[in-house]
């Protein structure tokens, strides 16, 4: 197969003497081509693989700055691209470009080494981002190279070592009996001293977060009686000032002025756990209402059956569909129908007990899990709080509006023992509500709400 490359002047991200080379794997020629034209124009020259068993020819015997890879590809998938390429070299920045909507798949993409992502959007503003996010893994490589740099220069002399940790932005102290013998700036700053006086002499398990003081210690003894290095742990540190910090910790033996010692590596992670936990949150939760999406309310339900199933107990599943939403989308605009779901959402959760969960299916269907009930009247008085919720009007920016909700009901065990069986029943006895004409409730076995359900 043709490889095709384009070839710009000097890089505007790298130093003049060193060319910043990209690969793109994309089945796609005509967003390669745009993507390929853009970067050049940047300075970089990019080279493209239309399947990801060409790309990782191309990985094999060239050297690039970054590797962008799209999820799917023929041949291989991205995922599998991705895996081959962290195995390869660690170190080489790897972008994921997804399809809109697939955040989950770009948080596995990260989990398996990815240092980026981007959604594409049909209106390819994604490639304005592109720049960007490009700089931001390149310079982190170039930091992270920096930095292994730095420490290698450390095992060739002492006095050498203290220059080149003096700039790193890690902190590194050195420990002899469990006492903190040397600390560089970046360490004061991390632990909130401000003098190396306040950290030199003190132990460095005080801190350390007492849920961490047991481990810790033991891999100090570990390095100290068996010389091995400790890799990068994830742990808390307990600052001078009593807050609490997450860091990332490497440990390894070390001679300070002639005595057996610990250095000891962290480095802040606070705010990649954030971004961890925000991609986590994209992935199981609806953008627009903040309720659990599909995936989690799956989870959720799978959960609380298979507890059901061992402790012996009943719950339900009610399936509200909104009635009129589609004449409000229709002749208010779909910006405010986007809002009319989250104040849905929030009628919705202030309805229902702590420990039950709503989520939101899709459209303007959503699903609640009622996680024990003690009868099955107990559904009933649920779907009539919540139709109850909906009769208030909905201030959308002025615009007011008034909807109700049809809710079908299916009960554990009584409908059904499987998750997906209680989901097409109540789903179900909802529809039969929209055939009465909304605004109600019903059970999909009329026997389990006696009186309370609507006459078919």
């Amino acid at each position: 197969m043709q490889i095709e490359t384009t070839k710009a002047g000097s890089g505007l991200h790298e130093p003049e003497s060193e060319e910043v080379r990209i690969l793109y794997m994309e089945d796609d020629t005509g967003l390669a081509r745009l993507l390929q034209a853009r970067l050049g124009r940047l300075g970089y020259r990019v080279d493209l693989a239309i399947d990801g068993e060409q790309g990782l020819e191309l990985a094999r015997r060239n050297s690039y700055q970054a590797v962008l890879v799209d999820y799917s590809m023929p041949v291989l998938g991205g995922m599998s691209v991705i895996g081959s390429l962290v195995e390869q070299d660690r170190s080489l920045p790897v972008i994921m470009i997804t399809g809109n909507g697939d955040e989950k798949i770009a948080v596995e993409a990260m989990k398996l080494g990815a240092r980026d992502y981007l959604v594409k959007d049909l209106d390819l503003r994604y490639l304005e981002l592109l720049p960007m996010v490009l700089e931001k893994v390149l310079l982190e490589r170039r930091l992270a190279l920096e930095r292994e740099s730095m420490l290698g220069a450390i095992r060739e002399s002492e006095e050498r070592y203290r220059k080149l940790v003096e700039l790193s932005p890690d902190g590194i102290v050195i420990c002899c009996g469990s006492r903190v013998e040397f600390a560089n700036p970046a360490a004061l700053i991390l632990l909130g001293a401000e003098l190396p006086e306040q950290i030199l002499g003190a132990l460095i398990l005080g801190f350390v977060h007492p849920d961490s003081v047991d481990l810790f210690q033991a891999q100090l003894e570990l390095i100290e009686s068996s010389g091995v290095n400790i890799p990068w742990l994830e742990e808390r540190f307990v600052r001078l000032d009593a807050a609490e910090l997450d860091v990332e910790v490497s440990g390894v033996p070390f001679a300070f002025r002639g005595r057996p010692a610990v250095q000891i590596i962290f480095r802040d992670i606070t705010a990649r756990l954030a971004a961890n936990r925000a991609l986590e949150r994209m992935a199981y939760y609806d953008q627009l209402t903040q309720l659990p999406n599909r995936a989690l309310f799956f989870d959720r339900l799978n959960v609380n059956l298979a507890q059901a199933k061992r402790y012996s107990f009943s719950f339900a599943l009610l399936y509200l569909d909104l009635d009129g939403f589609k004449r409000v989308n229709d002749s208010l605009g779909h910006d405010r129908g986007d809002f009319l779901l989250a104040q849905v959402a929030g009628r919705l959760e202030r309805s229902l007990r702590g420990s039950d969960t709503v989520s939101r299916m899709g459209g303007d269907e959503f699903v609640i899990i009622m996680s024990r009930i003690g009868a099955p009247g107990d559904a009933a008085l649920v779907a009539a709080k919540v139709i109850s919720a909906l009769e208030g009007a909905f201030d959308l920016n002025g615009e007011l509006c008034f909807i109700t909700g049809s809710i079908g009901i299916s009960l554990y065990p009584a409908d059904a023992d499987d998750a997906d069986t209680l989901l097409k029943k109540a789903d179900s006895a909802m529809y039969k509500v929209k055939q009465w004409g909304g605004n109600s409730f019903r059970y999909h076995d009329r026997k389990a709400g006696g009186d309370q359900t609507p006459d078919s």
